[in-house]
């Protein structure tokens, strides 16, 4: 393995091709850095950009991010999906105000110990922002090394990427990898005529380089079916907010619960277990289905519109943080889901269609 070969013509390819993305901006900040790196995780940077510039635009340091509300936080990261990543950033971000003054660990072990920073997350940061010589292994860099080395799986690949990296601009190094598998060695059809590792790629000299990595079994994704009241009176929607932990944790989403069979309640039960509300006698009606696919699951919502005369108070607030009343012209203010945007819009078409 020619180590010094691949290091140079990588760097030489990336200093030349590295696309000017709005995190690269020298000196690098280590803030920025990291933060970018989580929005990263699971999203391509072209989907990334908008979102970045408008968070920085709002919190332009730790001790902004830190200051923050959380629903504040969430309403800058809707839309990016995996809200976790934003619960973690704005709980980091209190833990380095409060442990290391505002100011970013260097350590790629220190770094881990920070909510929702793994193993990745701390190589990227330490390496990128300190010029650490830590190694990263995201999708891209897995998909370059088993091509380059023709490995079927990626036993060992931290170990593998950590041998690679050079003494000097190690931070550099990872990100051309990262590059190299986002822009040229794609997963279908990659572009090996121009890539700088062509003539040391074993995957290229045995042409078959899109058999690896070898593909990992594929799981049945299960179908999830919930059933959505939104429950409008006068001027304003009854909302619940999420739990702050778990699934989508913090937005705020119609009231809704998921379908089990047997036995299945009516939507006038869902609504009376879950915030109090006896919905009986109000008007319903059926606006449809709203499909969403996560991760893990694929989610079909069954949704209704309900009209009430008053606004009674929630009793309950089953499995909700909060249940409350909200003006319309104030539903755009609150952190949804883009499942929840969808339920909205489907709603307003109705209401505006009504006589």
């Amino acid at each position: 393995m020619n180590c010094r070969c691949i290091q140079r013509a990588l760097l030489r390819w990336f200093d030349a091709n590295k696309r000017p993305l709005p995190w690269r901006t020298e000196p690098r900040d280590p803030y920025r850095v990291w933060v970018s790196e989580v929005m990263l995780q699971q999203t391509q940077a072209r989907t990334v950009i908008p979102y970045f510039e408008r968070w920085m635009a709002r919190f332009p340091t730790v001790q902004a991010l830190a200051e923050a509300s959380l629903d504040e936080v969430l309403k800058m990261w809707e839309g990016l999906g995996y809200y976790s990543r934003a619960r973690n950033l704005h709980r980091a971000a209190r833990h380095v105000v409060t442990h290391y003054g505002g100011a970013l660990p260097r350590a790629a072990e220190a770094l881990r110990a920070l909510p929702g920073v793994g193993r990745y997350t701390a190589g990227a940061i330490a390496s990128i922002a300190f010029n650490q010589r830590t190694p990263v292994v995201d999708g891209n860099v897995r998909r370059v090394l088993c091509r380059l080395f023709a490995r079927a799986d990626d036993a060992d690949i931290w170990a593998l990427a950590e041998s690679l990296l050079p003494e000097d601009r190690p931070g550099a190094f990872n990100e051309a990898l990262m590059e190299l598998g986002a822009l040229v060695c794609t997963p279908r059809a990659p572009r090996c005529a121009i890539c700088p590792l062509r003539r040391l790629c074993a995957a290229r000299a045995a042409g078959t380089p899109e058999a690896f990595p070898a593909p990992r079994r594929s799981s049945s994704t299960p179908l999830v079916r919930v059933q959505t009241a939104v429950i409008v009176a006068g001027d304003a929607v009854l909302m619940g907010q999420r739990p702050a932990e778990g699934l989508l944790g913090g937005l705020w989403e119609f009231i809704s619960s998921e379908l089990r069979d047997p036995p299945q309640e009516s939507l006038a039960m869902m609504v009376e277990r879950r915030v109090g509300l006896d919905v009986s006698a109000a008007p319903a009606t059926l606006l449809g289905e709203t499909r969403h696919a996560f991760t893990h699951f694929r989610l079909v919502r069954t949704v209704w519109l309900l009209h009430l005369d008053a606004q009674p108070a929630p009793t309950r607030k089953h499995g909700y943080a909060r249940v409350q009343w909200v003006r319309l012209d104030e539903l755009p203010q609150l952190a949804l889901t883009r499942s929840d945007r969808r339920v909205w819009h489907m709603a307003k078409d109705v209401m505006r269609a009504a006589p």
